[in-house]
């Protein structure tokens, strides 16, 4: 059995996906989280259903492109097979991630309230218990088995798609000077519309980048402006509210990381300046997810009209944000970029 007492929780600032695959690099020392969900800050608007994402590759997408890490999902195909997946793992001393519906969760707030694909991590297995380290919550400790089974056999689960997930043994992230430019240059021309992410290539142009950002003011605002909003877009706006958060800390880790690596590329001055501004779309994207959370919530129409024109407000620190950051860079004065 895994020994429990080292399990140590990630950053809060990531998803609950993000944050048990951390989970299990952390188990493995690798604790370098800047590296590894610092490389991008861009943004894309979806139209159907109304969604946004600061993120252009999911993270394990992005760590297979620079690290070579390859995430192992294999599927499940009933409840005699993921028990014997889950112990012999387990009894190898190899901890798991595994989809869950919330709703069977008595450690969260939506316990027997919320049907919500999630994401836990399990240590170890003992007398048809498991241990379940859910770090997004910050939990830890034994539950039954059944729990876990029924969780992840529920169909919120089954329709996004039921996998046991692994981290094989990797090697801790590098990112020399020369892919730390390259990394920041690709990120400010994404969000400044000067090219298009190649997970994103055919996708309509005003869905992406400032251009992305724009169209989702506009369509914030007609939904703001239709009566009965919270009502009618209760799910959307959710859905939204945790989406404005997750971009803000997209901003914190790109931060993050071009604080740790990026001395190099930039003067002090320049770093003071920049941090100045991230702080600023970090804070703004953090008060629009609370905001619409407590406009939805509390069927609050003019709170979510104030959301609805702050993301114009957004745009503006993002497009000063992400102009500067180029203009920094080395090789800018220079014409190369």
């Amino acid at each position: 059995m895994l020994n429990v007492d080292s399990v140590k929780f990630p950053s809060k600032y990531l998803t609950c996906y993000e944050s048990v695959l951390l989970t299990l690099l952390r188990h493995q020392g690798v604790p370098d989280e800047a590296a590894l969900v610092g490389t991008q800050a861009g943004f894309v608007f979806t139209p159907e259903p109304v969604a946004v994402s600061g993120k252009f590759n999911s993270v394990d997408d992005e760590w297979r492109r620079l690290y070579g890490y390859q995430v192992e999902a294999l599927p499940v195909m009933d409840d005699a097979d993921l028990a014997q997946q889950l112990r012999v793992r387990l009894a190898a001393g190899q901890p798991v991630c595994l989809p869950v519906d919330i709703f069977v969760l008595p450690h969260t707030m939506h316990h027997q309230q919320l049907h919500q694909h999630h994401y836990v991590n399990l240590f170890a297995w003992e007398n048809d218990r498991y241990y379940m380290v859910c770090p997004y919550y910050r939990f830890q400790g034994w539950v039954d088995a059944a729990l876990i089974h029924d969780g992840f056999f529920a169909p919120v689960v089954a329709a996004k798609g039921a996998y046991v997930i692994t981290v094989p043994e990797v090697k801790r992230p590098f990112l020399g000077e020369e892919l730390l430019l390259t990394l920041v240059e690709d990120n400010c021309r994404y969000m400044l519309n000067l090219a298009i992410p190649p997970a994103w290539a055919g996708t309509e142009s005003g869905y992406l980048g400032l251009a992305g950002l724009q169209t989702l003011a506009h369509r914030l605002q007609q939904m703001a402006d239709e009566p009965d909003s919270a009502v009618i877009y209760k799910d959307a706006y959710i859905n939204l509210s945790r989406h404005f958060t997750a971009v803000g800390h997209s901003r914190y880790w790109f931060q993050q990381l071009l604080e740790s690596q990026g001395a190099t590329l930039f003067v002090s001055t320049t770093l003071e300046n920049l941090a100045e501004q991230f702080t600023a779309v970090i804070q703004a994207w953090k008060a629009a997810g609370i905001q619409m959370g407590m406009g939805v919530h509390g069927q609050r129409a003019e709170i979510i009209q104030r959301v609805a024109a702050g993301i114009k407000k957004i745009y503006e620190q993002e497009a000063r944000l992400f102009n500067t950051l180029l203009g920094a860079l080395p090789d800018y004065e220079q014409g190369t970029l």
